[in-house]
């Protein structure tokens, strides 16, 4: 077995023709052109896979791009996820035009760590080599790869490949990624193919994390639940696939014959896909036109190829070598994250109109040519780790983000994003929610201080308007402070558990809140407790104390008899019937000694005791049952167990 922490893509680029399968061969003794067509026409359509061990027994994948330009796109999807490149040119022939493409899209990739290969040295003089050497290197100045070493290699005589693979050995270190090896696993589709008694199997390069043998996972764009059934590694048997392997995952799934190249395999947690990408955009000082508004393009993201419309948004144009931020509104929904780098072609994929890097995988529509456009624009793709939890969690429509949604933005390991929330916590710059639950969710920390403020105030408004109403609906309370169901729901809870807030049933009150009556509605409150004080059981309707007390208009009448009913010292028996809690309570006492000396009591028996008819006998043994107090048994009523006497 080959494990080692590191697990490298080394990969081809240049012109077709410069030898780069020749120099792969050469280098592992493997084969990388896998079908006859091209063995027969000596040239590369598909990708080609091989591998290369290391001295230290660490196995690096080797991916053979092709160089024609008609293969752009193939040699795109070898390119994503290399870390070491071999640039070949052809000693005698020298820079060619497909150089500079390929050369132009490393440079847009970032891929910084490399070697140039001048191959075919067998066939030029020493000084057609220095020629074509010095001249390459002029033209590596100002890119990713400015500074790379050269060797000079024949892939037929064998020179110069013990030096190679010696300068490959040196990069290694350079090129090592420790913080993709527990980030978001996702493998990009490059093939996609059957195999007897297996089934379907797919091939890419695993970038961040791992997979695992049996694991549940998602297929996207369309969303289709897969379950890896079987990995290979470097054409070995495998539990574990890790970051930087080339990987072959033989899938099962109810739509896996579905799957395509540039599709991407990815966990079920993590399977959110967007339209609407905001990016940093660099655009070729090669390319022959200016950009508009509106161009239909090409986008190259990972294995896939996707058109889309380009929004600029703080320019009318852009020219060639411009650096921009710009928005790119996809054709088809795709799975990326933060900081993933995109190629963008023409719509006739004839030339390479440049790239960059994604900044907002989740962007809105943004009104053109705006000081706020431009700000959040920036704010964007300044913002570091840290400050890009803050970014997010300020312009997400909902108060409360799911820290894994986070990962979006920085896909690096649970523990590292933890640990950037453990420390905005600390600093009171974010407020975290369940943070033990299945799904913690987290807000903005000043965002959350100003809306708990809003809410405050909005209940303190409704009390000064309303002061004989105990409390808010809480649903018109969660509408009017604008947040949705569950950012209102923890803001809710979080104020109840500080004593600020009091909920009763659906209402929802101030702590310092006690219903205030005026002059009037005191002195109204007084004559209404007395006169249902002394009718005992036979109470006025609501609408007969309008008669009663013609001193009171009925508005003041209504809002201080439902303000004694919510303060409990009105009590509701049935529809338009209410009595006073002190003669409740005392009618009550009547029935429970009559029924503890009597055990039974009939309808007649307690109009009898209380005094009363059977318009109001008949809701008011109801109630006695409704509260437990009593039982009926057909005719008769008993005392409830809970009150009979010991």
């Amino acid at each position: 077995m080959h494990q080692d922490s590191r697990h490298l893509i080394i990969g081809t680029a240049g012109h077709v023709d410069h030898g780069k399968t020749a120099l792969i061969g050469a280098l592992t003794g493997m084969e990388t052109d896998r079908l006859k067509e091209e063995r027969e026409r000596g040239l590369s359509i598909e990708l080609g896979f091989a591998y290369f061990d290391l001295p230290d027994n660490a196995r690096a994948g080797i991916v053979d791009v092709p160089g024609h330009e008609k293969f752009i796109r193939s040699m795109l999807s070898g390119a994503y996820g290399m870390d070491i490149v071999l640039f070949v040119v052809d000693a005698k022939e020298g820079v060619q035009e497909q150089t500079l493409e390929h050369l132009a899209i490393l440079d847009l990739l970032g891929i910084s760590n490399g070697i140039l290969v001048m191959t075919k040295s067998d066939l030029a003089t020493a000084d057609e080599l220095a020629e074509a050497t010095e001249m390459t290197q002029e033209m590596l100045v100002g890119t990713t790869l400015e500074g790379i070493p050269t060797v000079s290699v024949s892939s037929i005589t064998g020179a110069g490949i013990d030096t190679l693979k010696q300068k490959i050995v040196e990069q290694v270190t350079l090129a090592t990624k420790v913080e993709e090896s527990d980030g978001i696993p996702r493998l990009y589709v490059d093939r996609v193919f059957t195999v007897q008694g297996f089934g379907i199997v797919v091939t890419g390069t695993l970038i961040g994390g791992s997979i695992n043998r049996d694991q549940r996972m998602v297929m996207l764009p369309q969303g289709d639940p897969v379950r890896v059934r079987g990995i290979q590694v470097h054409s070995e048997p495998a539990s574990v696939a890790q970051a930087g392997q080339r990987t072959a995952l033989n899938l099962s799934g109810p739509s896996v014959q579905n799957i395509q190249r540039g599709d991407v395999l990815c966990p079920t947690e993590f399977s959110q896909v967007t339209n609407n990408i905001d990016v940093s955009l660099k655009v070729l000082s090669s390319f022959p036109r200016i950009l508009e508004h509106w161009s239909r393009l090409r986008a190259y993201i990972g294995t896939r190829e996707i058109f889309c419309r380009l929004i600029l948004l703080v320019d009318e144009a852009i020219l060639p070598g411009d650096t921009v931020q710009a928005q790119l509104r996809l054709e088809q929904p795709i799975l990326t994250f933060r900081g993933d780098r995109i190629i963008l072609r023409d719509f006739s994929a004839q030339y390479t109109v440049g790239g960059g890097e994604v900044i907002n995988p989740f962007a809105p529509k943004h009104k053109r040519f705006t000081p706020e456009t431009t700000a959040t624009l920036a704010q964007w793709e300044e913002a570091d780790n840290a400050q890009i939890v803050n970014t997010v969690l300020e312009n997400s429509t909902a108060f409360c983000v799911p820290e894994s949604f986070l990962h979006y933005y920085l896909p690096h390991s649970q523990q590292y994003v933890k640990a950037i929330l453990g420390n905005l916590e600390a600093d009171e710059k974010i407020v975290r929610w369940d943070k033990s639950g299945r799904n913690p969710l987290v807000s903005d920390a000043p965002r959350t201080a100003k809306t708990k403020e809003k809410l405050l105030n909005a209940l303190a408004d409704f009390h000064e308007a309303q002061p004989l109403l105990p409390g808010q609906n809480a649903t018109q309370l969660h509408s009017e402070v604008g947040l949705d169901e569950t950012g209102f729901e923890k803001l809710e809870n979080q104020l109840i558990a500080e004593r600020q807030l009091v909920k009763d049933g659906n209402l929802l009150r101030l702590a310092s809140h006690e219903i205030q009556f005026t002059q009037e509605e005191e002195t109204a409150k007084e004559t209404l407790e007395q006169l249902f004080l002394e009718a005992g059981i036979h109470t006025p309707t609501l609408n007969e104390l309008s008669t009663r007390l013609p001193e009171y208009t009925p508005k003041v009448l209504e809002s201080t008899f439902y303000a004694l009913l919510r303060l409990g010292r009105f009590v509701r028996i049935a529809d338009d019937f209410f009595i006073h809690s002190t003669a409740l309570k005392e009618v009550q006492e009547l029935l429970m000694t009559y029924l503890r000396e009597n055990d039974i009591m009939t309808v007649a028996e307690f109009r009898e005791i209380a005094e009363t008819s059977r318009k109001y006998a008949v809701p008011f043994l109801e109630y006695c049952d409704s509260q437990n107090l009593t039982i009926r048994d057909r005719n008769v009523r008993r005392l409830h167990p809970r009150h009979r006497a010991t």
